[in-house]
């Protein structure tokens, strides 16, 4: 089964002026402690989808590209195994078998492996964002905005080499960005 699920919410913390708790405090008070705001984001998914590939040679190139600006000739293998046989001893060097897959003969260029037939690893990222506006004026505000990317730092593999024809085959060398924080100040008027 496939799953994608982006989950948000805002939440007014309820202190300060015009808030259930705090509405009587002193302006020192409630610049310090009150009109906070939460939002978050909590992005979760099981792999994206990914086609496995070959580089033909001369004989088995029938698209007729180069590689140049107009894109690769690129066209899909055929499956001779199971193709995610290793994933389970470890599936950064090993997330493809490479004796899985065979590059077809030159008079039938066309594999058997289907496009988008195989997932990336789940991904997971929990974003948090926390705010607060100082009253400047009466139609004047100040924003303080801080921004956690993954703030729990948890570490999402990117996609695995899918070209057979690369020595890299099925080897994963990427990772989505670590923790990023971010303040902002934005005048509102």
């Amino acid at each position: 089964m496939k799953f994608i699920n982006t989950t948000s919410f805002v939440y007014q913390l309820p202190f300060g002026k015009g808030r259930k708790h705090g509405s009587s405090w002193n302006a020192v008070m409630d610049g310090v402690l009150g009109g906070w705001e939460v939002n978050t984001i909590n992005t979760a998914n099981t792999g994206l989808p990914i086609t496995v590939a070959y580089t033909p040679g001369a004989a088995n190139d029938v698209t007729g590209r180069i590689p140049d600006y107009r894109g690769e000739a690129v066209m899909r293998p055929n499956v001779i195994g199971n193709p995610i046989g290793l994933q389970g001893t470890d599936p950064l060097n090993h997330f493809f078998d490479g004796t899985a897959f065979q590059v077809p003969s030159p008079s039938a260029p066309f594999g058997n492996s289907g496009r988008n037939a195989y997932r990336t690893l789940n991904f997971n990222q929990w974003d948090l964002g926390v705010d607060k506006k100082f009253r400047i004026h009466e139609s004047v505000n100040l924003q303080f905005r801080s921004e956690f990317f993954n703030v729990l730092n948890h570490t999402n593999f990117g996609f695995p080499d899918a070209n057979i024809s690369d020595a890299a085959f099925g080897t994963i060398r990427q990772t989505y960005p670590a923790r990023q924080i971010q303040f902002a100040l934005k005048l509102l008027f």
